[in-house]
């Protein structure tokens, strides 16, 4: 019997989260069950938080990793619900950028 694979969107949201980031990638990256698709919402970062995300689009060609970026800082709630908005997935998985 085949086991059907849903399909999982993760969101992310991000704010100057450079800090935690690449740990909270390689976690997401990292788990056994595929991933999708994931979603990077930035509000107006001003650290490196989007070069690193970028970083990761480059290193995992195999996941589709897309990152928008807000043209005004939206707030926490307005932010994911925006990102939210954007996933494809069956299931939607929501992580903060230091949910490590």
């Amino acid at each position: 019997m085949e086991v059907e694979i849903k399909k999982i969107s993760v969101v992310m949201c991000t704010y100057n989260g450079a800090r935690f980031i690449r740990e909270q990638l390689d976690s997401i990256l990292n788990q056994t069950y595929p991933i999708y698709e994931l979603i990077v919402q930035d509000d107006c970062s001003t650290d490196e938080t989007v070069e690193i995300v970028k970083e990761y689009q480059v290193r995992f060609p195999q996941v589709d990793i897309k990152i928008y970026i807000n043209e005004k800082n939206l707030g926490f709630n307005r932010n994911f619900l925006t990102a939210i908005q954007k996933a494809k997935g069956e299931y939607i998985a929501i992580a903060d950028q230091d949910d490590i």
